[in-house]
């Protein structure tokens, strides 16, 4: 069986309701066996990753101006004027 690939466009929040869904089908205990949620498990990894890959990214932004401003500042500081 071919499995086809697609692109999702979603927000960060609607993310986080992803996440926030499939950590609570993981918790659910049933008298069955608990092979159905691997796929639930495994897509919840993938979305965390996303999730982190996100974070990370904005944090390095967010360093990248402030290592700018630093420059900024040190530029301004040894002109002379």
């Amino acid at each position: 069986m071919n499995e086809a690939i697609v692109t999702i466009k979603a927000t960060e929040s609607e993310l986080k309701c992803l996440i926030w869904s499939l950590n609570a089908i993981k918790t659910i205990r049933l008298p069955v066996e608990p092979e159905w949620k691997k796929p639930y498990k495994a897509l919840l990894k993938d979305l965390e990753k996303i999730r982190d890959g996100i974070q990370e990214e904005r944090r390095n932004i967010i360093n990248d101006k402030k290592k700018e401003e630093k420059l900024r500042d040190i530029n301004c500081e040894t002109r002379d004027w």
